[in-house]
Order: C-alpha cells, then sequence, then structure tokens
C-alpha cells in the first residue's frame, strides 16, 4: 500500500491522508487547516479570492488527484472517509466534486448538516453512506473497518484500512478520559494487533500539561458543581455546543444544584437531533429543567435563510429574558461570546461566574477581545473547567502496546520529534511525500 499524509505531519488540524493500493484510492478525512505557517489562526475567508487550482497551489487544499471539479482527468477516489464533525477533519470537503461517495457515522453526518444550518455553509454530501462501530464495509479494494473512540467530538471513529495482507490504522483523535472511556477499554482489549503502520495522533506530545494524567468529565463535572454551588449569582459558561459530553456534565451538575440549564436555540438542535443515538438531556417534558433561549442575532438568521420551523420546535420550553433576570440565582446559562447585546440585557449580571470550558489559547485571539472588556465592565469572574479532547501521554502509551504496530507515523501533531522518544518503531513522515508500506 501507498499513502500520503497531506497535512498533519507537522502540524494539528487539516488532517487528510491518501491511501492507494491496487488501483483503488480512498481519502480519509479533508480537515480545514486550524493555523497559518506564522502561527496565526486560518481563516478560509482570507483565501476566498482565490481559484481553486490556485488554492491548491498554495497548499490551501491537498493536492489530490481527480477530487475536485476542475479536475476530472484523472479517476476519481473510491471514497471519502470521515473520522467525526470537527472542522479539522472535514471542513475542506465543499471544495471537492459532488459525485463523490462518502462514509461517516450517522451521527457525525447529521452534526455536519447542522453545522451547516446555522452557519449557511455550502457543499453536499449527495452520495453518503452510514456504517458503524465495528462492521467493516468495502470500498473499491479496500476493506474499512471503522472504531468509536472516546473524542470531545461526538460519534468518533479511527479506521482499520485492509488490502490485501497490508493493514494501517488510522487512530484519528481520541482520549481515554471522557464519558466513553469505557468504550476506549473495550477497544483496547479488542484492538487489531501488529498492523503495518498505525497513523498515531499526538495532540498533546511535548505539551507542559502532559506531564500530569488528564481530568476525568466526571472530575470536571464535579469541579463544575463545586463553583456552582459557592455562587448566589447566575452561572455563565462558555463551551463548544457540539461538546456533547461537556453539555452533559454542565446537566448533571445544575441538576444537582437545583437550577435551570439553559441552552440556546443551536444547542438545542444539537441536543434533539443527537437523542436517538446516546441517553442525552434534550428540552422536552422528561427533562424539566432545561430550557431554550433565543439568542436575537441566531434567531434572525436562521429566519432570514427561511429556517423558521427551529425557531417554532422549542417554543415550549422558551425562557425569555425576563424570565432569566427574575430567576438569576437558579440558572445555569451556556453563552457564546456572540451574546454580549443578549446578555446586557439580562439585568443585575455584575459579578457573576463565567465559567470558561474551551482551550484557554481562544481567549487570546481578538475576536475574544470585545466579549472579555464585557465581562471585565461588569466584573465578572472567569474559571477554566476544562479538559482536552485528545490523548495524554500515557492513554498513547497504551494504544501502542496493545496493537503493537510494526510501524508508527505521527500525525496531528505539531512535535513529531518527540514521538522517538516514546516509541522505538517511529518512521518520519512529510506532508504530500509518499509513503510505501
Amino acid at each position: 500500500m501507498k499513502l500520503i499524509i497531506h497535512r498533519g505531519t507537522h502540524e494539528i488540524g487539516g488532517s487528510c491522508v491518501e491511501i492507494e493500493d491496487n488501483g483503488s484510492r480512498i481519502v480519509i478525512d479533508i480537515g480545514m487547516p486550524l493555523v497559518k505557517p506564522n502561527g496565526e489562526r486560518f481563516d478560509i475567508k482570507d483565501f476566498k479570492n482565490l481559484t481553486g487550482p490556485q488554492l491548491v497551489q498554495k497548499k490551501i487544499l491537498p493536492d489530490i488527484k481527480g477530487i475536485y471539479p476542475w479536475d476530472i482527468s484523472i479517476k476519481s477516489i473510491d471514497g471519502l472517509l470521515i473520522s467525526h464533525a470537527h472542522m479539522d477533519h472535514y471542513g475542506l470537503y465543499s471544495y471537492v466534486r459532488d459525485d463523490l461517495s462518502y462514509f461517516m457515522g450517522e451521527g457525525t453526518k447529521k452534526l455536519i448538516d447542522i453545522s451547516n444550518l446555522f452557519l449557511s455553509s455550502q457543499g453536499t454530501m449527495k452520495h453518503c453512506t452510514h456504517f458503524k462501530n465495528g462492521q467493516g464495509f468495502h470500498v473499491g479494494t479496500f476493506k474499512v473497518t471503522p472504531y468509536l473512540m472516546d473524542h470531545s467530538a461526538f460519534d468518533a471513529y479511527a479506521f482499520l484500512v485492509e488490502s490485501g495482507d497490508k493493514k494501517i490504522f488510522y487512530s484519528g483523535d481520541f482520549r481515554s478520559h471522557g464519558r466513553k472511556s469505557k468504550t476506549f477499554k473495550r477497544f483496547l482489549n479488542h484492538c487489531p494487533e501488529e498492523v503495518d503502520a498505525l497513523l498515531l495522533e499526538g495532540s498533546l506530545v511535548s505539551r507542559d500539561d502532559n506531564n500530569s494524567h488528564q481530568k476525568s468529565e466526571q472530575e470536571i463535572q464535579n469541579e463544575i458543581e463545586t463553583t456552582i454551588r459557592v455562587s448566589d449569582k447566575i452561572i455563565f459558561a462558555i463551551q463548544s455546543s457540539q461538546n456533547i459530553d461537556r453539555a452533559v456534565s454542565f446537566f448533571k451538575a445544575a441538576l444537582k444544584t437545583k437550577r435551570l440549564f439553559v441552552i440556546d436555540i443551536y444547542t438545542a438542535h444539537i441536543l434533539n437531533t443527537l437523542k436517538d443515538h446516546a441517553k442525552l438531556p434534550y428540552a422536552s417534558d422528561g427533562f424539566s429543567n432545561i430550557r431554550v433561549f433565543y439568542p436575537y442575532r441566531l434567531c434572525s438568521r436562521l429566519t432570514e435563510m427561511g429556517h423558521q420551523d427551529i425557531l417554532y420546535t422549542y417554543k415550549r420550553f422558551k425562557i425569555t429574558k425576563d424570565e432569566i433576570s427574575k430567576h438569576h440565582p437558579n440558572i445555569v446559562m451556556l453563552i457564546r461570546p456572540t451574546m454580549i447585546e443578549d446578555l446586557s440585557r439580562l439585568g443585575d449580571i455584575d459579578c457573576s461566574t463565567i465559567i470558561y470550558s474551551m482551550w484557554e489559547g481562544y481567549l487570546k485571539e481578538h475576536s475574544m477581545d470585545r466579549f472579555l472588556q464585557f465581562a471585565k465592565k461588569h466584573r465578572m469572574k472567569m474559571i477554566a473547567i476544562h479538559t482536552s479532547g485528545h490523548a495524554d501521554i500515557e492513554t498513547l502509551k497504551a494504544f501502542v502496546n496493545n496493537m503493537k504496530p510494526k510501524k508508527i507515523i505521527p500525525i496531528h501533531t505539531f512535535k513529531p520529534e518527540y514521538y522517538p522518544s516514546l516509541f522505538h518503531n517511529v518512521i518520519s513522515a512529510l506532508d504530500g511525500v509518499e509513503i510505501i508500506i
């Protein structure tokens, strides 16, 4: 087998791997970069004036033959596999031709559809096949077996790719300390062994916080609960709406402290859409402490796009600004930095607490400046309570020890040079350079 890591050998984000054998080609992930080469936050809007071929030339788009609408002279790939619904793993799909065959989990597809709906993203996935955990399927001459993993993204998978007598394992993004930690333990007990090559993510490799074990999601929930109990004011929370584990932690902490859990309509729609795939709390009669807030900007955008039906769906569970103001001390409310105007109309929010539950690096971005100034003006207390969506060193070693790969190829990492100090069978790789397995 031949493989090319188009992006990820020296970078976190923008994951994309091409595998070829016996005339068949597949691609795993086609992610949006997270950062520019100079380390600044990547924004695809900065390149809106470039054509598709120019984006390939500038290495914004991966140079994969036959997958773009302007490049149809070469046979297209047999399938595009998406590991999970984080933009750095699927965000460039809108540039590929619309006759490609996609393969992903059903929950992943639903999350992508929701993101497209609320963000009005372009792109189609007309031909999409949903796979299930542990059930192998064929794409061209390849047999692919997906493995459900514990990750901050819902419905995240690793892939075993087989052709002839060769095996490649793509770890995707994973961890062992989330709400699906038992899923990871089951994987270790039944993982494929002695694969020819393991593409192993290393998001936390070399990070300072990697010397200690990552906090479990239960520990995060306990910290949130403790923070709520010592406050007699409204608790605001900032987290990714697609981090379902964290949303459940906030919900359970609010429930235990007898507070209403207020979510915006975007989060409400995510939980409602995924409720049949897991035992999730969602806005319904069965979860009486969940109420839905309607942010002005978000609702205006949905109305402009003709999606008023979503607004009506959660009307019975709506909570108004006046109701929030009236019941301030009894509320835990998920917010986003773009909701300043809404928050300004909630009454007395001075000296309230914000639980920040995301990567702290985002706080340094210019997009957060206005919100941080707003929080400072109202003397809000910011408390960081977070754990990574990625594997620590201990988990990486357990992964390797159980799988016993013949070769390890670093991916999804800024520090591949650290791998040889952890594992004995590491081979170096460069973006865009073919590797023979």
